[in-house]
């Protein structure tokens, strides 16, 4: 019995038939994980490329429209004891979406309804944005005045930045690894049509 073994398997060694496919079956295992690697590129700088301009739709917004803090909004130099057509001194607020809540010289109150819908455009062109991952901030850097008959005593610079906006890549994931978080984003304007 082992006589007769010895050269089946010696012709089996031999035999190079089946060499093509197991050829096909290793290039197609590295072909479908280059695909897989593209397609997630691609993927990625479509995800990147949606929080950018979610962030500068959401700054357009923050600088039309009514400020998220309440304070800055309703500062009145003239009560300050700040003479009328002076510039009111140097501020900043950072309303975070996370506390809810604005902090900043002075109290400063949250306006949800103006975030609200702020989050609502942006999530308009990337949907997985939560409130956390958003900080909309105001800095007075001395534009307007105190007095002013038609606006907000301050025209803030309006900063809305974007953090802690994950990635889970799907060729990666095969492998195990974990979602990674995109770099922060932000986009800036001056807020002078604030209403």
């Amino acid at each position: 019995m082992m006589r007769r073994a010895v050269p089946t398997l010696t012709r089996l060694a031999r035999d190079e038939g089946g060499s093509t496919a197991v050829e096909f079956g290793l290039i197609c295992l590295v072909f479908i994980s280059m695909i897989l690697g593209v397609i997630d590129m691609g993927r990625l700088a479509w995800r990147i490329n949606a929080a950018k301009a979610a962030t500068r739709e959401a700054a357009r917004y923050a600088a039309v429209n009514p400020m998220i803090s309440t304070y800055m909004a309703n500062y009145d130099g003239l009560s300050q004891n700040i003479p009328g057509g002076q510039v009111v001194p140097n501020m900043t607020f950072t309303c975070s979406g996370a506390a809810s809540s604005c902090s900043g010289p002075g109290s400063s109150g949250f306006n949800a309804t103006v975030f609200n819908a702020m989050l609502a455009k942006m999530q308009g062109l990337d949907p997985e944005i939560q409130a956390a991952n958003v900080v909309v901030t105001y800095r007075h850097v001395g534009l307007g005045v105190v007095g002013d008959p038609y606006g907000p005593d301050m025209e803030p610079l309006v900063t809305v930045s974007l953090t802690g906006v994950t990635f889970q890549s799907a060729a990666l994931q095969i492998f195990g690894v974990a979602p990674f978080t995109l770099p922060a984003m932000a986009s800036t304007l001056s807020g002078e049509s604030l209403s």
